[in-house]
């Protein structure tokens, strides 16, 4: 009985603890080896559509609590790339979002089938994500991603965008096939990024850095990444390129966690700045890879472990909504010169045959086999019953991490479970004495008097055994869990485009445990005459961080969120490498139990947010009426130039895209416009696409008396300067009246640009 009760107590203020602790957090399946048949009618296609929804009272992709969006900078994109061969069909889509969740793949499958583009399943469509920061979240089916967010819940209309979006750059992509190819470049690129977390990379064997010396350790943090970026293009026979998707390890994290302005981050830029610079609507990704510790952000100097450096910190001439852009232009100008061939470039003409294979597996419960260990544990391991766990978080991540999470309560890699073998052999456990490790003068003030109960507690737990080094603050899900808080089926695919493949996970892989993974798939695949492998992170759902073993043991930010456990990456390895094998074979892999299909009790019951059958409410009479004009009759290029109307309620977009209302919400829809005098009329050259226009609406609580601010930093694109002129802001809105939605706009004095 005592132990019931404190079990059920443990769970119950691990809950309420895991609120504190998150802060930082940011479905049946068909199965199969596709044959491709030797007809020489080899097609492809490319697509894209905005899955742009809310851009205000929801919350922001840093999943901070208490933060949302209030406005927008760039739209967020799907971009799908569709290659046909006989009757065999693949998809690859890269969608700009932090998290593709376990909701999102299902949700645009179903989709697809109601438009009757039956070709596409979960076996040979696979969807992935830029991971950027500054998109939106609260479209999960489970809590853990819904729950500690600047607004609890589930988002109805925001899932019904994207999904809908994504099912729209598909369908664009299907009427796009024709005769074509693919080719495969791939170089190493003159792109800054850094190991975020390079004392734990310093943990593995196969690397020797002083842990001590942070001289070493900032040289090497700018080293130890993948720097090597792959390039796919798409091109139609007689046409040329039409597309391609470009690979970079390089995190989402370029605007801060105190941004509240939808943005699609760098590789967003660098998708709008490749698509502006080759035209004629051609399409370019810029999915993820090995990112789990690459940062475009630059570590400090004087301290590796400290806040990294974003370019408006280094530069202080920049503004933040530069950010993306200095690190994007980097990544656009190599992709452009990796394309062009040439000098220390390898390059692939693809044969024209595709393969692909898909499938689930309950990650809770992996028995792994110790050749996809070899040498790679720790002295102290038993790896003759190494498994994977249930999915839990642990306490280290308190310490938060070098991007700038909002919670920095411990060193990294303090508070963890230390083990060694003692003078018989034995091995021991020693756990962290939590009061000489942990700072709770910000926590405590949340949950005083609750937080040094709550730590007691943390020191022991039902799954610390199988977690190890991590110290269990809350299990997700498995046996005698509160609430099921996360899916635990995972989804793994490939895909063979002639010699090479797209290894898909849903996890955020570190560079090195990438690395092992990558040579074991490359040995394999090799008698199928595969050359090159690029994986795809935080593919088809979404399940935090996969580490090497070494890196979890050091229990810094990634291995506390690396949440199956120590045999994590092992095990991801193993089951990879039985995809690598039945591609080589011909074989169907067993599909296993399959995703969910629709949202748990918990979310779609408890915690929805908002619902597409809400009723929206009327907006003020006056919405586009000009609040504060414009400061100045004549402004210089690097100035800002800003307007406040009164505003409509933005959400009325999002209505309207997923009623189908083209007329009022188009999918290139705007916000807001730079018009410029042209022969005596006004001409639209700048729109909310444009990295430096943005609107912010602060505080948007209800449809009376709230204000937009439309700005434009005066700036070209790729350099130079906006030409001279006679401008004006326009705000472009839908508002709701008695009569229904209605266009309106507000214009700003005119001003000049002088230079």
């Amino acid at each position: 009985m005592k132990t019931t009760v404190r079990r059920s107590l443990r769970s119950l203020v691990s809950l309420v603890l895991v609120l504190a602790l998150i802060l930082s957090l940011s479905a049946t399946a068909i199965t199969g080896v596709a044959k491709a048949s030797k007809d020489s009618k080899f097609q492809v296609g490319v697509g894209k559509a905005s899955i742009t929804g809310p851009i205000t009272d929801i919350s922001t992709g840093y999943n901070s609590l208490g933060d949302l969006m209030e406005g927008i900078l760039m739209n967020l994109n799907a971009r799908a790339f569709v290659m046909k061969q006989g009757s065999t069909y693949m998809c690859y889509v890269s969608a700009e979002l932090v998290h593709l969740t376990e909701s999102i793949k299902p949700g645009v499958i179903q989709e697809l089938q109601s438009r009757g583009l039956t070709q596409y399943t979960e076996a040979n469509t696979m969807i992935g994500c830029t991971h950027c920061h500054s998109s939106t979240s609260n479209v999960s089916w489970y809590g853990l991603y819904d729950l500690v967010n600047g607004v609890p819940g589930y988002d109805e209309e925001s899932y019904g965008v994207i999904v809908q979006g994504i099912a729209d750059a598909i369908e664009k992509a299907n009427k796009d096939l024709a005769p074509g190819s693919v080719t495969a470049y791939y170089d190493d690129a003159d792109v800054e990024a850094f190991n975020r977390s390079i004392i734990a990379y310093g943990w593995n064997k196969n690397v020797d850095l002083d842990l001590n010396d942070n001289a070493e350790l900032v040289k090497a943090a700018a080293e130890c990444t993948n720097k090597e970026m792959s390039v796919i293009e798409f091109k139609h026979d007689g046409e040329g390129g039409i597309g391609c998707i470009s690979f970079f390890a390089s995190h989402g994290t370029s605007n801060g966690i105190n941004n509240t302005l939808v943005a699609a981050d760098h590789k967003g830029y660098a998708s709008y700045f490749i698509e502006k610079y080759k035209g004629n609507g051609y399409v370019c990704a810029f999915p993820q890879n090995e990112s789990g510790d690459a940062s475009p952000n630059q570590p400090q100097t004087k301290d590796v472990t400290a806040a990294f450096l974003r370019p408006n910190d280094i530069n202080k001439n920049l503004k933040a909504i530069e950010n993306e852009i200095v690190d994007g232009q980097q990544e656009a100008d190599e992709t452009l010169r990796i394309l062009k061939g040439g000098k220390g470039v390898t390059k692939i003409n693809l044969s024209k045959s595709i393969a692909y294979d898909y499938t689930t597996v309950d990650f809770s419960n992996v028995k792994v086999q110790k050749k996809y260990i070899g040498k790679w544990h720790m002295d102290y391991d038993d790896v003759d019953n190494a498994k994977t766990s249930v999915p839990c978080i642990g306490a280290a991540i308190i310490a938060g991490d070098e991007e700038g999470a909002p919670v920095d309560n411990a060193k990294e890699g303090t508070v963890r479970n230390n083990y060694y073998i003692d003078k018989d052999g034995k091995v021991v456990r020693e756990e962290p004495v939590f009061a000489d490790t942990i700072d709770l003068s910000g926590l405590e003030k949340l949950f005083d008097p609750l937080w040094p109960y709550a730590m007691k507690l943390l020191e022991s737990d039902e799954y610390d055994d199988e977690q190890m080094e991590k110290v269990v603050c809350l299990a997700c899900s498995g046996r005698d869990v509160l609430l099921d808080l996360k899916e635990t089926t995972e989804p793994f695919q490939m895909f063979k485009i002639g010699e090479l493949v797209i290894a898909s996970v849903p996890f955020e892989y570190t560079t090195e445990c990438a690395r092992r993974i990558n040579v074991q798939l490359s040995k394999t695949l090799k008698a199928a005459g595969v050359k090159h492998v690029v994986f795809s992170a935080l593919t088809n759902s979404y399940s935090q961080y996969i580490t090497t073993r070494e890196e979890y043991a050091a229990q810094h930010y990634e291995g506390s969120t690396n949440l199956y456990g120590p045999w994590s990456d092992a095990a991801a390895k193993q089951i990879l490498d039985g995809l690598a094998q039945n591609i080589v074979a011909g074989k169907h892999s067993d599909p296993g139990p399959g995703m969910t299909q629709s949202p748990s009790n918990l979310t779609s019951t408890v915690v929805k947010t908002y619902a597409s059958a809400t009723t929206p409410l009327p907006d003020s009479e006056d919405v586009g009426a000009l609040v504060t004009d414009v400061k100045k009759s004549k402004y210089k290029n690097g100035q800002t130039v800003t307007a406040t109307f009164k505003a409509a309620n933005p959400r009325h977009i999002t209505v309207l895209k997923l009623a189908g209302n083209t007329k009022l919400a188009p999918d290139d829809y705007s916000y807001m416009y730079v018009q410029k005098k042209i022969n005596g009329k006004w001409k639209n050259v700048r729109t909310i696409a444009d990295p430096y226009t943005y609107i912010r609406i602060p505080g948007f609580t209800d449809n009376v008396d709230q204000e937009v601010k439309v700005c434009w930093l005066i700036k070209k694109m790729g350099g130079g300067k906006v030409t001279n002129g006679t401008y004006r802001l326009v705000y472009n809105a839908v508002s709701l009246t008695a009569t229904g939605y209605t266009n309106v706009k507000g214009y700003s004095s005119a001003f000049k640009i002088v230079g």
